[in-house]
């Protein structure tokens, strides 16, 4: 996620084959707002042992499991536009 911010101009989240957000660089790291996208952010390590990483609290919301009963068919995603072409998974 990283390096993903500092060359990417637009960036695309997915999650179970999915895209579950989109949008600018800037929206997707300063104001993500699906619960994946979130965790993936607050993953990233920080090389500053001083600093902390508190710019998102702890998440409650349940990401959906990657595991379904056979036969089960994945969920369609539909994407809504949250402003600007910010792009984010509904129902999610």
């Amino acid at each position: 996620m990283a390096v993903v911010e500092n060359i990417s101009d637009r960036v695309a989240v997915m999650y179970l084959g999915q895209i579950v957000e989109m949008g600018t660089r800037d929206q997707a790291f300063s104001n993500p707002r699906h619960p994946y996208t979130r965790r993936l952010i607050e993953a990233v390590p920080v090389p500053d042992p001083a600093r902390r990483r508190s710019r998102f609290a702890r998440l409650d919301q349940q990401i959906p499991s990657a595991t379904r009963r056979i036969g089960e068919a994945p969920m369609k995603l539909a994407l809504n536009d949250v402003g600007g072409g910010h792009l984010v998974a509904a129902g999610v």
